[in-house]
């Protein structure tokens, strides 16, 4: 039924990150039991979304069914059809966050197909709201980053922001770029051409109502395997993967990817989004008997704990030059500061997020210091004079 060749790699040009390929029409067969379905994304970086079939005697379970619009759902119908599958049959549909090429057609699949639809806890989007915390839901985040603390081998107050923020609130860090930006900049905005393209899109958006909604460690039964919840925040507050420890596989969505860093979001003030990052990568990386992972764009590898170094040796450098970058300027802006890493074809709103997100770490370190000036945060060296 599916292709299993070895071309199950990278058939682009060398040049060519692995999650920028465009997409596949190939069904393949990546474990037993479970399909790999690209979808085309249409994002800056990206050229793919990779959904997962998860297959059982009722159907199958879906991971990541793509971006929302028309030419995404045709797409999606024809891969599952060529998994020998109608819409009929997908009976769960899993988000693992709320980027829009992972839930923008959950909502429509869920709807079509009668389907569950399960995300983390603190799932939201700007059409979806993480439900209200009240005092039993505090005291279940409690326990939640307690486990996570024991997994991890960390005093629980030595984990990022402690229980809250292992269960961000509404407006948190999913929320969209606000006016101003929580350093203090005016947000730059998607060109014309994209704005009308967002809009037209929100027209034929059915928002994902999340049906369960779980937490870390829960078991989910789905693909004839007991896979079970990992939170990972860091590349948005919401982050889920699932792990099977019975066959080593990881479900990682943007969480661990092939040959790209995911974005770490700075849209949180006051939760280190780097720090729960870093964590969360240990995490993925000592769970018992990985073996390979399965990520949203790019194909399947094996060594997760290697790649997890290769990770976070990026985000040291990031913070040796941002060091640097401090040092050279003296106080500087998150935008001015942004501009001395990246490339210039890299400037915006994502790369002084990116900045924004280090250098909080930096400032939960000791290493660094902020302040704020007539309405923007300025960062300089910890012990360095003011300008």
């Amino acid at each position: 039924m599916f292709d299993t060749r070895p071309g199950d790699r990278a058939t682009a040009p060398r040049r060519r990150r692995q999650e920028q390929e465009p997409a596949s029409d190939a069904v393949t067969e990546v474990a037993p039991d479970v399909v790999r379905m690209q979808l085309p994304v249409w994002m800056p970086g990206l050229g793919h979304v990779n959904m997962y079939g998860l297959l059982d005697d009722r159907g199958l379970a879906v991971v990541d069914p793509g971006l929302p619009g028309p030419r995404s759902w045709r797409v999606l119908k024809g891969r599952l059809a060529r998994a020998g599958f109608r819409v009929s049959d997908v009976h769960t549909i899993v988000v693992t966050h709320s980027h829009p090429d992972h839930f923008g057609g959950a909502g429509r699949l869920a709807k079509a197909a009668d389907a569950r639809l399960l995300t983390h806890r603190a799932f939201e989007t700007m059409s979806t709201k993480a439900p209200a915390v009240g005092p039993d839901e505090a005291e279940a985040a409690e326990r939640e980053a307690a486990a996570l603390a024991q997994l991890l081998d960390v005093r629980f107050e030595d984990l990022p922001d402690g229980a809250e923020g292992f269960l961000p609130s509404p407006g948190g860090a999913n929320a969209p770029w606000s006016n101003p930006t929580p350093w203090g900049e005016k947000p730059t905005g998607p060109s014309f051409v994209r704005r009308m393209l967002l809009k037209s899109l929100r027209l034929l958006f059915t928002p994902p109502r999340p049906t369960d909604r779980v937490r870390h460690d829960d078991p989910v039964v789905l693909g004839g395997r007991e896979w079970r919840a990992v939170y990972t925040p860091g590349h948005t507050a919401d982050h889920l993967c699932l792990y099977d420890p019975g066959s080593g596989l990881l479900l990682s969505g943007d969480h661990v990817l092939p040959t790209i860093t995911p974005h770490i979001s700075g849209l949180a003030e006051g939760f280190d989004t780097l720090d729960a990052y870093l964590a969360t990568l240990d995490l993925v990386a000592d769970l018992p008997g990985v073996a390979r992972a399965l990520p949203a764009h790019g194909h399947p590898f094996d060594d997760v704990p290697g790649r997890v170094a290769t990770i976070k040796r990026h985000h040291d450098e990031r913070m040796a030059k941002l060091r640097a970058a401090t040092a050279a300027l003296g106080p500087a802006t998150v935008r001015t500061l942004s501009r001395e890493i990246f490339p210039e074809k890299y400037w915006g709103m994502m790369a002084e997020s990116e900045t924004f997100a280090h250098l909080q770490h930096l400032v939960h370190q000791g290493v660094a210091e902020r302040s704020l000036v007539e309405g923007r945060f300025v960062f300089r060296l910890a012990g360095a004079d003011a300008a």
